[in-house]
């Protein structure tokens, strides 16, 4: 169904004249709202249970995938979903580089990570598990694409990353980007004997959350979307609250 926008503008009571400063907008109902609310509750969880996912469950998340829209309808896009504990426990070791690389700089006081805002402490503290726990994770779906085939590399191939993630979310699952592992990518390539004619763009981990899905903290609108210049302030996006319209979706 159609959304649609619409707004009530309330009389100005002293010359009974409409009075477009004190618009209040709405939303036509006449949707469901889940596709909403499974976007505005879709958070990066990184901790997964000890459970499997069935082959079901993967095949409707990789349907779901590649309905996804492709450039020139070429769905190049290929996908490895990895079980096999040997592939993980090789992928887990080279997860470690990175983050070697990147923790050194809290190697002298490493309680200094909890000192951080609140939001960037549980995203680092989540990929810090994740790095550790690597080898644990139930599926890890690995994203290809023909190289040279777009002129924007990629372009096709994150749309179905995005449906992904959501379908997962539908599920009762989560998933991330992480692309860790990709500090080894030769070797990688040769273990998964992926051709040269394709490339990696991304890994996501997936499996059922031990975390929960909620709300997610964002930047407002009006500090990241401009109208017709960069720079240029949308009015509309300046009249809204920080926080978006989540309300409108949270059940």
């Amino acid at each position: 169904m159609k959304l649609k926008l619409v707004y009530i503008s309330i009389t100005n009571k002293v010359n009974n004249t409409l009075d477009p400063r004190r618009r209040r907008y709405t939303l036509n109902m006449n949707i469901d709202p889940k596709l909403f609310e499974t976007i505005y509750t879709s958070r990066a969880l990184r901790r997964f249970k000890n459970e499997p996912v069935d082959d079901e469950v993967l095949f409707q998340l990789m349907d779901a995938a590649i309905r996804a829209p492709s450039g020139q309808n070429a769905q190049d896009w290929r996908f490895i979903c990895i079980r096999d504990p040997k592939i993980k426990d090789k992928m887990h070791d080279w997860a470690q580089t990175p983050w070697l690389r990147y923790s050194a700089r809290y190697a002298d006081d490493p309680s200094e990570i909890d000192k951080l805002p609140r939001s960037q402490r549980l995203s680092l503290r989540s990929v810090e598990h994740l790095v550790h726990h690597f080898k644990e994770t139930p599926v890890v779906v690995l994203v290809l694409g023909l190289k040279d085939r777009h002129s924007t590399p990629g372009g096709s191939a994150f749309p179905a990353v995005q449906n992904l993630l959501l379908a997962a979310r539908g599920l009762g699952l989560s998933g991330s980007v992480f692309n860790f592992p990709l500090s080894h990518e030769s070797e990688l390539r040769d273990l998964l004997e992926i051709p040269d004619s394709n490339q990696i763009y991304c890994v996501i981990p997936i499996g059922y959350p031990s975390d929960q899905h909620g709300p997610l903290k964002r930047k407002p609108v009006k500090e990241v979307v401009f109208i017709d210049r960069f720079g240029e302030k949308w009015p509309f996006a300046e009249s809204q609250p920080d926080k978006g319209w989540e309300d409108k979706w949270m059940t």
